[in-house]
């Protein structure tokens, strides 16, 4: 698939991004990928993925493929094993796991500054380019049962440019800063694949892929704040919206406190 020019321009400064220093040494890291594909357009869209409801943590979430050093746990101290060097092979170890997509399949672009999510763990997002697939070729990827109920694929520029009554925000308090949530309606309906551990009869079956052809889901929270910044960065322009809260502490700002304050901040949480 031929990409059109404003999609190479953006895979170019995606490419060109420069990653500030990250100092940050933590005992719960992760690191997600932020997959690319074209669409017959030649337009960029991003996979994504709907956790497994039977996951102890944001069951049902749309989320990217991602998660921690191979041989660590949640809590536990960020011991790589040799198979994962860095976060870059940590994220793509987890996309192979969850969703079948090989790590040869890829092309690293950049990394993203960390961000921190409400479980206090900071992710890194690792931005890939997928240079033989399209969005035709979604169904060659798998959802791993017990961890991916759907895969699906979204336009990269709707998140600057939602379209209309598909985009909502709210302001709330969170690390002693006003934080805005942001989230967007009506994703994956065109494009997406089911997996195996949504247990309905075969007619539930049908009639909730139907459902999920019109309705898609919704995309919030962390996954669309980092999808915004990877967008900013590709398109190299603000969002349509307002992006931020009034004083809100950006994100960089917010993983440096709480690297800074980390076992204070613990505490009151």
């Amino acid at each position: 698939m031929t990409l059109n020019q404003k999609s190479l321009n953006a895979l170019e400064n995606l490419k060109n991004h420069t990653l500030s220093e990250d100092k940050f040494q933590a005992s719960k890291r992760s690191a997600v990928l932020v997959a690319l594909l074209p669409n017959s357009d030649g337009e960029l869209e991003v996979i994504l993925t709907v956790r497994s409801s039977s996951l102890r943590t944001n069951a049902g979430d749309v989320a990217f493929p991602g998660g921690t050093p191979s041989g660590t746990t949640e809590g536990d101290e960020c011991k790589c094993d040799p198979e994962d060097i860095d976060l870059i092979a940590t994220a793509k170890r987890e996309a192979l796991e969850e969703i079948l997509l090989a790590p040869s399949a890829t092309q690293t672009l950049t990394l993203l500054e960390p961000a921190l999510s409400r479980h206090m763990q900071v992710v890194t997002p690792v931005v890939v380019y997928c240079p033989e697939m399209t969005t035709a070729d979604l169904s060659s990827l798998y959802p791993n049962p017990g961890e991916v109920s759907a895969i699906f694929t979204s336009p990269l520029e709707n998140f600057l440019s939602p379209r209309p009554r598909e985009h909502s925000w709210f302001d709330m308090s969170w690390l002693h800063s006003n934080h805005r949530v942001h989230r967007f309606d009506g994703c994956g309906t065109t494009n997406h694949v089911i997996g195996q551990d949504v247990e309905k009869a075969e007619a539930e079956k049908n009639v909730f892929i139907e459902d999920r052809s019109k309705v898609g889901w919704p995309v919030y929270g962390l996954t669309a704040g980092l999808l915004i910044e990877v967008a900013k960065i590709a398109y190299q322009r603000e969002p349509d919206f307002q992006l931020y809260a009034p004083e809100q502490i950006v994100s960089g700002d917010l993983v440096a406190e709480w690297y800074n304050s980390r076992h204070g901040l613990r505490s009151t949480l």
